[in-house]
Order: structure tokens, then C-alpha cells, then sequence
């Protein structure tokens, strides 16, 4: 009887795995859509705005114009903001350093983002690839080269793009506290078969956390359904594998060893994978924000922002002075 059983109970076993293991995960869906662009952008920016009445003033996507006639200039800068925050994260850091190289500067806004907690459920990795391929039409129309600063997850995205072929009109990328692992390792179940039914279970149906002031607590998501934690992690997931060894453009890795938010040492471990000939990883000690995280801005990080914005602009210097 025993030895019945135990085929038996190997057999259920097999059978309970492989269910478990086929079950739905987290959408990657990579398929691009080509966004078709008007001559008028700030027309068209407002109009595709306009379809969502609940979007916080200040978190809309935007043209910072250099020039009152709007035109077109040598470079534009692009900035895409992380993972439940909006383009305050670090502003006025982008602003700062497009006025210092007389660009047009673009800020996307990240689907669900920038509105009410609710609607950060309807993200996808799918939808944050496509917004960061038409921020890079914007910021090709905006500029002749394109300089890509990023935070966070927007820095996961920046990855992304650096990965694709048609990228190559970027002049440079500077990825602050780029989020390759979240730093707590028990995340990883966000990619998990099923993590969409289970996941609630475990923590809630929503997630939520304390603003450190009132900005923070108007221009970031701090309550939202806990399923919108998976697009986030099955992008940082996918992301991972690409082969960053065949990034070539110049990228500046900004981050905190302390950073409680991101694993510094998943940062430094992608930083080695890049393959790009001209690349910087430079460590900030003694950050002003509480998570070592958010590494500039008026909201988190003001004093840090001079020394951010500085680190940004050296790098680019040699890149500037060798444009023809």
C-alpha cells in the first residue's frame, strides 16, 4: 500500500508543479506602436491629455520650449520619471540643465501615473515601453541628438531604449538610482505564475506608504492597488536579460550605496555589462532623502540637485565638444 502511494503522491506532486508553473504571469508584450505626430506637439500632447480628467496639474506631459518660437533645437533633453512618482520627481534638475544647453526639454508622463491611485492598475509593461518610444519621437522632433535622463524605473526604460537599434540619435543617458532589482529580494514574486491572484493575498489589495511632505504627497502614487507592483517588476525582470553588452552610448550611472529602495548592488552589476566605451558610474555619499533614493529635486533632494545637475553636465562635456 505504501509503495502505491507514493508514485501516487509523486504524481500529484508533478501534476500541482506543472499547474502552478503554467499559470498566467506578468504581460511582456513588446510591440510597438509608431506614434504618428503632428506638426502642433503642445496641441497634440494636450489633446491626448485631455482624455483623463483626473490628471494632478504639474504631472501632464509637456515641452519646456527653449525659445519662444519653439524651434527646433541642437539638443532636447527627455526626462522619464520612476515608478509611482511624476516629472517633479526631480525637478527642477532637468529644467536646470536644458536651460544650461539652451534644449527643448520633453516630460512624459508614464501610463497610469500622475492621477489617482486607482489608475495606476491600468499600467502595463506593454504601455510604458510604447510611452518612453514616443517620448523619443517627441525628443528627436524637439532636438537634432537627444539626451535622456531618467530615475528609478524611468531608468529601467532608458535601458530599454538603449537596447534598440532606431535609438541611435541619442546623444547620452543619465540613469539616476536605476532600478535593475528592487532592494528588498522578496519582490521577485511579482513574477511569479498567478502572482495577479496570490500577491493580494499576501499583502493587501493595496499598497501604501508614508509621503515624507506634502509635495511628495500630491505629485507621487503613495496608495494604489498592490497589482500594479507586477508591470514594474516584470519590466525590471525583462530588462535584465536583454544584452546590455551591446548598449554603445555614452551612460552616466548615478546612485547611492545606500539606497534603500533599489539594490545598489544590482546596480553596479548591470553597470559592468554595459558595453559602452564612454561610461561613468559615480557613487553620492551622504544623499539628503531619507531613502538615498530620489537623488535631486526641490520635493526630496534640494541640496543634492547642484552637485546631480554639475555631474550630468561634466559628463557631457567632452560628448558636446565633440558634436560637429
Amino acid at each position: 500500500m505504501m509503495r502505491k502511494a507514493l508514485p501516487l503522491a509523486l504524481l500529484l506532486s508533478i501534476t500541482l508543479g506543472a499547474v502552478f508553473y503554467a499559470g498566467p504571469r506578468v504581460s511582456i508584450d513588446t510591440q510597438l506602436q509608431s506614434p504618428q505626430l503632428p506638426a502642433d506637439l503642445d496641441a497634440y500632447l494636450a489633446q491626448s491629455e485631455a482624455r483623463y480628467p483626473d490628471i494632478i496639474p504639474g504631472a501632464e506631459k509637456t515641452i519646456v520650449w527653449a525659445h519662444p518660437d519653439r524651434r527646433k533645437t541642437a539638443l532636447a533633453v527627455v526626462y522619464l520619471h520612476g515608478f509611482s512618482a511624476s516629472r517633479q520627481e526631480t525637478a527642477p534638475l532637468s529644467d536646470e540643465i536644458a536651460q544650461q544647453l539652451g534644449a527643448n526639454l520633453y516630460y512624459p508622463r508614464l501610463n497610469g501615473h500622475g492621477r489617482s491611485g486607482a489608475a495606476m492598475a491600468e499600467a502595463s509593461v506593454n504601455s510604458w515601453l510604447n510611452d518612453t518610444e514616443e517620448a523619443l519621437q517627441i525628443g528627436q522632433r524637439l532636438g537634432e541628438r537627444v539626451i535622456v535622463i531618467a530615475t528609478s524605473t524611468g531608468a529601467t526604460l532608458a535601458t530599454w531604449l538603449a537596447t534598440q537599434p532606431h535609438s541611435d540619435k541619442v546623444l547620452a543617458y543619465a540613469l539616476i538610482s536605476p532600478n535593475f532589482a528592487p532592494k528588498d529580494p522578496a519582490a521577485q514574486v511579482l513574477t511569479w505564475p498567478w502572482a495577479e491572484h496570490f500577491v493580494p493575498l499576501l499583502l493587501g489589495p493595496e499598497h501604501q506608504w508614508q509621503p515624507r511632505n506634502a509635495e511628495q504627497a500630491r505629485y507621487w502614487n503613495h496608495r494604489y492597488p498592490v497589482q500594479a507592483l507586477l508591470p514594474m517588476m516584470g519590466l525590471v525582470e525583462y530588462v535584465q536579460d536583454l544584452p546590455l553588452e551591446n548598449i554603445q552610448a555614452p551612460l552616466l550611472v548615478i546612485y547611492s550605496p545606500e539606497d534603500k529602495v533599489v539594490s545598489p548592488t544590482a546596480t553596479e552589476q548591470a553597470f559592468t555589462r554595459f558595453g559602452s566605451p564612454h561610461k561613468q558610474l559615480l557613487a553620492l555619499a551622504d544623499t539628503q532623502d531619507d531613502s538615498h533614493h530620489v537623488l535631486a529635486g526641490r520635493v526630496l533632494s534640494p541640496r543634492d540637485t547642484p552637485r546631480v545637475e554639475a555631474a550630468i553636465l561634466q559628463f557631457l562635456k567632452p560628448l558636446l565638444s565633440a558634436q560637429p
